[in-house]
């Protein structure tokens, strides 16, 4: 999978690089292989969507702020899940972390 760099930031865990950008979900791609992608659903959604929709409406939490200690910690989480090539999609809410 051919990602381009630009926009990207560079972030060391484990001695190992990796590159992260964010939309409404932090993607996280391997220097080492660039065919694994980590996909972290940390929270956040565009309100504007449901203002006449609330009964679509994503269930109410606090969504995490999105710095690069948290992106570290969610890809030392996703090592430790087994991430290592491939494609992982976690999500955190409430303070903690489960793997999709």
């Amino acid at each position: 999978m051919a990602i381009s760099k630009k926009g990207l930031r560079k972030i060391v865990v484990d001695n190992r690089e990796f590159y992260w950008k964010f939309n409404e979900k932090i993607f996280v791609i391997s220097e080492e292989d660039k065919n694994s992608l980590l996909l972290v659903d940390f929270g956040w959604y565009d309100v504007w969507l449901f203002v006449n929709d609330k009964e679509n409406k994503s269930p109410d939490f606090e969504p995490k702020s999105v710095t690069p200690k948290f992106v570290s910690e969610s890809i030392t989480y996703a090592l430790t899940q087994g991430w290592d090539n491939g494609k992982m999609e976690i999500e955190f809410k409430n303070g903690d972390y489960k793997k999709k």
